[in-house]
């Protein structure tokens, strides 16, 4: 009978979260240009509309730039991010059910 070694293969991620520390606050929403990512879950556009209503009436906000995913299990295209970056004070994630 002739040996073969066996490799065990461990299914799980090794990879180790990078910790990052959190964004630096606005001073003022007022006059801000804010981005909303809608993950195109039931009622996220809802949300996002009722924010929008709110932010506005209440803190002045200037603009809304919004972008729409086509499903809610896919990540935000690279250079999507980087135009709201470029683009926007602050950003927003919208998820809802």
């Amino acid at each position: 009978m002739t040996e073969h070694p066996m490799i065990v293969v461990h299914p799980a991620a090794e990879d180790v979260a990078r910790q990052l520390g959190l964004a630096p606050r606005l001073p003022s929403l007022r006059g801000a240009r804010l981005g909303f990512i809608d993950n195109s879950k039931h009622n996220a556009d809802a949300f996002l509309h009722t924010l929008e209503t709110i932010l506005s009436r209440d803190y002045g906000i200037e603009r809304v730039e919004r972008y729409r995913k086509a499903s809610p299990s896919i990540p935000t295209p690279p250079e999507i991010l980087a135009r709201l970056a470029e683009s926007c004070d602050a950003l927003v994630h919208g998820v809802a059910d």
